[in-house]
């Protein structure tokens, strides 16, 4: 949702009006009924988990083994994985003659992958599942799923909203539930918290908006990061062993995954203005 907060922020009024029409139709049984809006509609497919039969979790990432300097760094031929799904989507979206139902669906693959490739543990994999076998101690997360054990993985999805402090982990703000996700952009703890990341990172100080850009380039960007900072210093402790985590290493990875929701919000941003505003970049 801040990833959706900062693009809309960036986006034309064309932009806009066009992403609200095509996520307005989308399914809201595990929205708690209420329809998507430009904001929210980067939930729908993490949502859509709830539903069983759920065909798309191979979509959300790209198997990138960890080497220490992140190099080299090879993308599958063959889908699915993450940067095919996004261009699978950009060509729905880029043809006119796609069918309505096919644009909706490819509008919330297309705002959700983005926020997603740009997770460094969605491109980095030490043989723990991106960090979902790397289990960790000494944090709290509020919003933990059911039945889910504190990993890795977790922390680097919510970073943004920990940092270390005094010696200690914290939490700096709740994510809000179903209920309290904003109805409309601008509202909540979502807009309040973009404007802080924006203010932090603004466009000026990204050189890697600069040059061309694809979903290629942004999943090597992640693997970098993901080899690099990804992990705490060390050997990988192997399955079912539990490391807790210094604060240092948790103030690090709040600043990163901060940086790298500025940079996907401006990067989708600029994908809807090409896609639905040409007239005004």
């Amino acid at each position: 949702m801040l990833v959706g907060q900062i693009a809309w922020e960036k986006s034309k009024p064309a932009a806009r009006a066009r992403v609200s029409a095509l996520v307005a139709p989308l399914e809201q049984t595990y929205n708690e009924g209420q329809a998507y809006n430009f904001i929210t509609a980067s939930c729908w497919m993490d949502d859509m988990r709830a539903k069983k039969g759920y065909e798309w979790s191979k979509w959300h990432y790209v198997d990138a083994p960890y080497t220490p300097s992140g190099a080299p760094f090879t993308i599958p031929a063959e889908g699915p994985h993450i940067v095919w799904a996004i261009d699978q989507n950009l060509a729905t979206l880029r043809n006119p003659a796609s069918p309505a139902a096919e644009q909706t669906l490819a509008m919330a693959m297309l705002m959700h992958f983005v926020g997603d490739i740009h997770q460094p543990l969605h491109a980095t994999d030490w043989n723990d599942r991106g960090g979902n076998g790397f289990l960790i101690a000494g944090i709290k997360f509020t919003d933990l799923m059911s039945r889910s054990a504190p990993n890795l993985h977790t922390l680097w999805d919510k970073g943004f909203r920990f940092d270390g402090r005094d010696g200690a982990n914290v939490e700096l703000w709740p994510s809000p539930d179903i209920a309290g996700r904003p109805k409309a952009p601008g509202e909540g703890v979502i807009a309040t918290e973009a404007a802080k990341i924006m203010a932090a990172f603004p466009t000026a100080g990204l050189p890697e908006l600069n040059g061309p850009q694809s979903a290629a380039l942004w999943a090597r960007e992640s693997h970098v990061i993901g080899c690099l900072a990804g992990y705490p210093l060390g050997p990988h402790p192997g399955d079912h062993a539990v490391v807790t985590l210094a604060p240092e290493f948790v103030r690090r990875t709040g600043q990163i995954t901060q940086l790298r929701v500025a940079v996907a919000g401006y990067r989708l941003a600029a994908l809807l203005n090409e896609l639905f505003a040409p007239e005004a970049k």
